[in-house]
């Protein structure tokens, strides 16, 4: 257990009937290392008929063939493992009605006596016999994990170039710009200088719409047109402030801008319920407010052959056509991608005020808050805070979101209402080179979670794309000194859970984090993994959803600790699981300040509303998958036939160097942590070392204990929090939690969670076990001389 089992190639030829008397043979399928990529499977009985194959790894399926009638695939599947070693690999051909046979390979079998299995198989028949007419023809292939060279050796031989399970490839000349939260204020001044003044997402949206000629095209989960974007008085655009985002839209489409807005259709959103729908995303209010408009605004369900209901477009992405830097004329694509939808509760700064800001600007008219019943502006904060992550793309790259947008819209949407790019002659694709500072090469490529019949024109044979999961897999892999992560939701690996292994949960990166881990253990090297989640996920605390939610994360931990103490104790050395493994969260706590908002009314007395109101605390939402991009770390997400998904991962070269610079990424990373911490410490610069593990610990520790204690003690912008877990030198994680379970004025064992106890309440635990998902998914993986960053 713990060690890396990974088919890299796997070459199927259809099986031979050899009462055909044709001699044909198929052609078929290659699995490499990554994830499957779709193939075919030809047909083996009469004319018409068309059969398949699928593998699994202890009767989870993993990858399938698509469906031929010609008795050909000429397809590579690709397939990431992390099993234990006495896992089962099942090669299963099919038809629609019939399983043809079956081929049983150990996983042992592959490691011990060959890396290679090439040839004919006999099929083993349902009853157990052989099938003595059909033989399947393919080529398993193991690599080890441990053969993937860093990025830093990667870099050294030539460079990356990019994921292959990906439709999109990698880009280069690229230029990024990546943001923490919707805005900063002018406050926000980091004591180093890294990144330019401070950064503010919505109002640069703001300018890219207005500015937009021919083109505004955005995708989302939840769209609000009333929501303003520039609400700072000290705004550089300051004609913009308190327009609402659909006035502005309905402006550009009068002016002649294509303005296409394409939101999920959330089907329980009904007029019976005043169109609020179980996940409140606002679409029929969005499809109403622009009916009558030249503004296209289209709603489009999540289609899915099972639970046509319970899935969802999740993908965040604007895109639209601006000037070209140095040039009067010509006009480039810029997309925005990332976890913020532009909707209710998402306008907040690095300061995620509780109380204070409720009759300002920012918040008097948009007071967010979903997890305390009944809450509202007239009854008082707190708030709920909002962390989140996003990225502004030119280049290539951003063509390539906007061709992600046309391959939906034309698959659900009327194709003709599209603008025929290629026909304006002043925009242009290709990379001007003077254009873009030598020192900013930024190489990036989108991936996604989608299959086809979300999008048009996947790539041949390829039914369902997974390359967030992919790529997640291969920048952990690549990671040589640290990996930090910050995301809605951390659940997966279930195989490895002490129980429930067939809950569903089944996506690699929680696995592949501690088997790193693992591996520099017993190489005796440093490494230290950071991952930031939201206190709870988000909704009632008590509600079943949420509570999934927490029991599978908490499954998740405890197989990752078990995987490293074990490690610890194999090596004989000194050492705890924490030195290497650590979970935090956001949270903040006000005192009263002066000219604050006074309600009118009071929650009642006793509830969570009222405990939080009177402690003055809440956590702080954490959004951000620093990917950068829209997927959660969970089965939803990574799946592919499930929400689609929509992320990029890049990376900056030096002057055309075959090497990656410490520029914005690291930059990015240290703004993220001063925001967090309000420190900018030397050794954040080295942040595997041991000495700046315990400090963050320290820091987490402390703000921590002045969340909890009974004396309201103002936080002071620094908002990092240790998760409250209890974690022996052997990795068990404890269930004697301190404070009882509880998380802060609740009344829910919100730490531990709780399993559901009926089938429809463990919809969310087991097959897409996430209710309330919106957000950006992080993870930032560094190395010695290499930055990598998944948005």
């Amino acid at each position: 257990m713990g060690r890396v089992v990974e088919v890299e190639a796997v070459r199927a030829e259809r099986l031979i009937n050899n009462n055909d008397g044709d001699g044909d043979r198929a052609k078929t399928a290659r699995y490499q290392r990554g994830r499957p990529s779709p193939p075919t499977c030809p047909c083996i009985f009469g004319k018409g008929m068309t059969s398949y194959v699928t593998i699994k790894i202890n009767n989870k399926k993993i990858a399938s063939t698509s469906h031929e009638c010609d008795r050909v695939w000429n397809q590579t599947l690709q397939i990431l493992c992390a099993h234990p070693l006495d896992s089962t690999i099942t090669i299963t051909l099919k038809t629609k009605c019939f399983v043809l046979g079956r081929i049983h390979v150990e996983a042992q079998q592959i490691l011990d006596k060959a890396t290679l299995i090439n040839g004919f198989f006999p099929l083993c028949m349902e009853n157990g016999k052989p099938n003595t007419e059909m033989k399947l023809r393919l080529m398993l292939w193991f690599k080890p994990a441990e053969l993937e060279p860093s990025w830093g050796q990667l870099l050294d031989n030539g460079g990356f170039h990019g994921l292959k399970s990906a439709t999109f490839p990698q880009r280069s000349n690229c230029s990024v710009t990546m943001y923490q939260d919707t805005h900063h204020c002018s406050t926000f001044q980091p004591p180093f200088n890294l990144c330019g003044p401070p950064r503010r997402l919505w109002e640069d949206v703001y300018k890219a719409i207005e500015g937009a000629k021919h083109l505004i095209y955005i995708a989302g989960w939840s769209f609000n047109p009333k929501m303003v974007l520039v609400r700072d008085s000290q705004t550089v655009i300051p004609h913009a402030r308190g327009v609402k985002l659909g006035e502005l839209l309905k402006r550009k489409a009068e002016e002649g801008v294509a303005v296409r807005i394409m939101i999920w259709d959330d089907e329980t959103s009904l007029p019976i319920i005043k169109n609020k729908g179980v996940m409140r995303t606002c679409g029929e209010d969005a499809f109403a407010y622009f009916k009558h408009t030249k503004v296209v605004c289209r709603l489009c369900p999540r289609l899915h052959h099972k639970f046509p209901t319970l899935f969802t477009h999740h993908q965040k992405t604007i895109t639209v056509d601006t000037r070209r830097c140095f040039s009067s004329s010509n006009r480039e694509i810029t997309s925005f991608v990332g976890g913020v939808d532009l909707c209710d509760g998402r306008y907040d700064t690095e300061q995620h005020s509780l109380f204070r800001t409720l009759n300002t600007e920012s918040h008097s008219q948009d007071f967010y808050q979903i997890n305390l019943a009944g809450a509202s502006l007239h009854k008082g904060g707190p708030r709920e805070p909002w962390h989140d992550a996003h990225a502004c793309i030119t280049g290539e790259a951003a063509w390539d979101v906007l061709k992600n947008f046309e391959q939906r819209w034309i698959k659900q949407c009327d194709p003709s209402l599209l603008v025929p790019v290629s026909a304006l002659k002043e925009l242009t694709c290709e990379t001007i080179p003077s254009s873009i500072p030598s020192d900013s090469d930024w190489k990036v490529q989108v991936f996604r979670s989608i299959n086809h019949v979300s999008a048009s024109n996947l790539q041949k044979n390829l039914t369902v794309e997974r390359s967030i999961h992919d790529a997640y897999v291969e920048a952990i892999r690549r990671a040589e000194r640290f990996i930090y992560i910050e995301n809605q939701y951390f659940i997966g690996g279930c195989h490895l859970w002490e129980k429930d292994q067939h809950c569903g949960c089944s996506n690699l990166i929680p696995i592949e984090i501690a088997l790193k881990v693992v591996n520099k253990i017993k190489a005796k090297e440093r490494f230290a993994v950071y991952i930031l989640i939201p206190m709870w996920p988000e909704g009632a605390l008590d509600s079943e959803s949420v509570q999934d939610i927490l029991h599978w994360t908490r499954e998740t931990m405890k197989m990752m600790y078990r995987l490293i103490g074990d490690a610890i104790q194999e090596i004989g050395e000194a050492g705890h699981p924490k030195d290497y493994l650590n979970f935090f969260c956001l949270a903040n706590r006000e005192e009263v300040g002066k000219g604050e908002f006074v309600p009118s009314h009071s929650p009642h007395p006793g509830t969570q509303y009222w405990n939080a109101q009177k402690h003055r605390r809440f956590m702080v939402y954490v959004h951000s998958k620093l990917m950068i991009g829209s997927a959660n770390i969970n089965q939803r997400s990574m799946d592919g036939q499930r929400d689609t998904e929509i992320a990029i991962g890049c990376y900056q070269t030096k002057n055309g160097e075959h090497k990656i610079c410490n520029g914005d990424i690291h930059a990015y990373r240290m703004l993220l942590w001063y925001e967090h911490t309000g420190q900018a410490k030397e050794f954040f610069q080295e942040p595997q070392k041991l000495g700046c593990v315990q400090h963050v610990c320290s820091i987490g520790d402390q703000m921590w204990k002045i969340y909890c204690g009974d004396e309201v003690i103002d936080m002071e912008g620094v908002h990092l929090v240790t998760y409250p877990l209890t974690i022996r030198e052997d990795g068990y994680v404890e269930d004697d939690v301190e404070g009882g379970g509880f998380f802060p004025d609740t009344k829910a064992r919100a730490v531990i969670g709780r399993k559901a106890n009926n089938i429809m309440e463990r919809w969310f635990a087991l097959p897409s076990p996430f209710l309330p998902r919106r957000g950006v998914c992080s993870t930032v993986s560094a190395t010695t001389s290499a930055h990598y960053i998944l948005l």
